[in-house]
Parts: C-alpha cells; structure tokens; sequence
C-alpha cells in the first residue's frame, strides 16, 4: 500500500499556482528541508513518463516534504503576467513555491529538483538563494567542449549514410558552414558587424566564467549538488568527465555527485533506468541528510499508483 498523502495546493498572488504536496503518512523529520520539483519545458507538474510523481513519491518516502508545481501558464497554474520574462517569471513562481512552504510548513531550507529547463531553473535558483541546501539536476544545459564535439561527429561518420554524404559535400554541415558565411557576410555589410564571431566567442567564454564564480561561490557555502546526464543529451555531454574538462576551475570539493547514464533517454522512460536513477538519488539523500530513513528500514513499500496527479 502506498505510505503517502498527496494534497492539491494552490499559492501565490490570488493562488494562481498549482502544485501536488507528497508526504509520508508517517511524520518526517523537521530538520530536512522542503523539495521544490520544476516543471521541465512546458510538461505539467506530472513530468515527462511521470518522473516526477516517481521522484515526489521516492524523495518523499525518505521523510521529506515534496511539492511539485506548475510555473504560470502551465498544466492548472494561471497565466503569467505583467512584464517579466519567462525566465525572470519561473524563477519569480519558484519564490513564491519558497514562500508558501516556509509559511505553511515552516520551511528555511530547500532541495531543487528539475529535469532539463527545470533543471536549469534550479541551478539559476541556487545561486541567487542562500536557503537552498542543495540541487538535483537531470540533463542541464552545458556546452561543449572540444573532446566531446570530436566524439559526437565521430559517431555521426560512423554511420554509412552520414558517410556517404559527407564524402559527396552533401551532408548539412557543408550547407550550413555556406550559409553561415552568407548571411555572415550580408549581416556585416548591412550593420557593420565585423566582430560578430569574436563577440559571440566572448559572450560564450564569460557564460563560462559567470558559471564558474557562481558554482566557487555555492561550493563555498556548503551546497549539495547531484548532476544526472543521459544518452539523450549525448549531442552536447557524451563523456563521464566532461563537466571538469568545462569547468576546470571549480573547485566541487566532496560536495558534487555527478551520474552519467548513457544508455537511458533524455526522460529516463525505460523501467530499469527509472529504478536505478530513484536509487541513486535515495542513496545521494541519505548519504547528504543523515535524518533522512530509508522506506526499507520502515517496512514501507512504494505502490505505482493509477490515480493522475
């Protein structure tokens, strides 16, 4: 039988948010902190294949507080308004889910979770956030870096297809490097942009940087943080060890748990996946709050269950 109660919630300006709240029948213990889940791209609170009802359960049956909700203008939550951008509105809705908990739980610090723009959100949250202790991210954005762009064309040519047309000049990238170059030299003709390559190369680079002080600076203060990249995001991280290649200059101490799992897709939807990806992150949980108990130890068992939520 499931061990858990799910309840809906609304909160926010005129309780314009929506989200589910995962607990276990059980008390848990206070001193964990409350989970906030981002929605990933425009999929609503259920998460793609139901992650994460998966994950909202499996977290929760640690003993910890879980709210999944939808940002503004997705699944039941309402539209967004006023002036602020989708970005600046996600990270607005992901206070607001702060501020309901700490209000109505009594929260002061919190565990992000997301999945690809969640994912991001999350990170983004993290560091303009003291409260938040620590941060589950599943395929964020990276960039690449030149080993990891070698392997990804490497296993393009692999392909007899991609070979044939490569050897022929047909394949994309021909079209695409010629194009570049048109409207490359049309758009520096027409506005004088001559620097446009050394200006996107720069922009790049202090990405980098922004990222590197900011993550130093997380580091500094104690923050958790367990990165999961799959096979379905093998176009930009397809190596274990790309993320220090990225950024060598972050010192991520004994404070990150990093998890690649090529052989899954992007939504973790296969079920042998799905389980090992909710035992890695009970085992990371335990390993970082020692209140938290494992469902075993309690003779708890998680059920699927047929309701949607």
């Amino acid at each position: 039988m499931l061990s858990l109660r799910e309840r809906v919630v609304r909160f926010g300006p005129g309780d314009g948010l929506a989200g589910i709240i995962t607990t276990r029948r059980e008390p848990g213990s206070e001193a964990l902190p409350c989970v906030v889940i981002i929605n990933a791209g425009i999929i609503h609170r259920v998460g793609p294949n139901r992650l994460y009802v998966d994950l909202a359960r499996t977290i929760a049956l640690l003993g910890f507080t879980v709210l999944r909700f939808d940002l503004a203008g997705l699944g039941d939550s309402a539209a967004m308004r006023g002036t602020m951008s989708l970005d600046e509105s996600a990270l607005h809705d992901v206070q607001q889910a702060f501020a309901f908990l700490a209000a109505s739980r009594g929260a002061t610090r919190f565990l992000v979770v997301g999945l690809c723009s969640g994912a991001n959100y999350g990170i983004q949250t993290a560091f303009m956030e003291p409260r938040v202790d620590a941060v589950l991210a599943i395929d964020p954005s990276v960039a690449r870096t030149r080993r990891s762009t070698i392997v990804h064309f490497a296993r393009r040519l692999k392909h007899m297809a991609t070979m044939r047309e490569f050897i022929a000049f047909r394949h994309p990238i021909f079209r695409r490097t010629l194009g570049d170059r048109r409207s490359m030299a049309a758009a520096q003709a027409a506005a004088g942009q001559s620097e446009r390559r050394v200006e996107i190369a720069a922009a790049t680079t202090a990405s980098l940087a922004n990222v590197t002080t900011e993550l130093n600076r997380t580091m500094d203060r104690g923050m958790r943080l367990m990165l999961v990249f799959t096979g379905g995001v093998n176009h930009m991280y397809n190596y274990q060890k790309q993320l220090f290649d990225l950024l060598p200059d972050v010192d991520f101490r004994d404070l990150l748990t990093l998890r690649y799992m090529p052989e899954t897709d992007h939504t973790v939807s296969d079920l042998d996946s799905r389980r090992e990806l909710m035992a890695d992150v009970t085992a990371w949980l335990m390993m970082v709050f020692t209140e938290a108990r494992h469902p075993a130890e309690q003779g708890l068992a998680l059920v699927p269950s047929e309701r949607r939520s």
